[in-house]
């Protein structure tokens, strides 16, 4: 049987990347808010450096965790139950707070969701009112040929 300490130190390792990710996503909203759209790239970019670690842990932990159990599909609480009452109780802690840390980042990302949803409605009400002007103006010719004045949104606000 392989060293609990070993996967203690994996879920430990995932546990701060995961850590980094709510930090990250609390600071997105703030990001999304204020439309900073390069931040929001730069994040974006940050946080698929940490998935990438975070899936090197996670084959990490499959390994460990099939030293245990032929399928490598123990859970948790499975091991716990085949632990020393010591080792148990250090692995239940884990859980619990992966547990609370995954909760905070599933409801800060659904926040964020939400937030980018908004947005792309805003742009596309945005773009539809533009759009209606454009229709509306009716070309640039006058009735005998000659150009007419254009005046649009986007000529403005450009």
């Amino acid at each position: 049987m392989p060293d609990i300490n070993d996967l203690i130190d994996v879920l430990n390792g995932e546990m701060l990347l995961y850590k980094d990710l709510l930090d990250i996503s609390l600071k997105k909203t703030d990001v999304i808010i204020h439309g900073k759209i390069q931040e929001l790239d730069n994040m974006t970019k940050v946080e698929g450096s940490i998935i990438c670690r975070l899936s090197k842990l996670e084959e990490e932990r499959e390994k460990i965790l099939s030293g245990y159990d032929d399928t490598g599909e123990i859970t948790i609480s499975e091991l716990c139950k085949m632990l020393p009452e010591d080792d148990a109780k250090k692995l239940k802690k884990i859980q619990k707070e992966f547990e609370s840390l995954l909760k905070a980042l599933n409801d800060r990302n659904e926040l964020n969701k939400s937030l980018l949803q908004q947005s792309i409605e805003f742009v596309n009400y945005s773009i539809g009112i533009i759009s209606n002007n454009l229709v509306e103006d009716n070309g640039i010719y006058g009735d005998n040929g000659s150009v007419k004045h254009v005046s649009s949104i986007i000529d403005r606000k450009a």
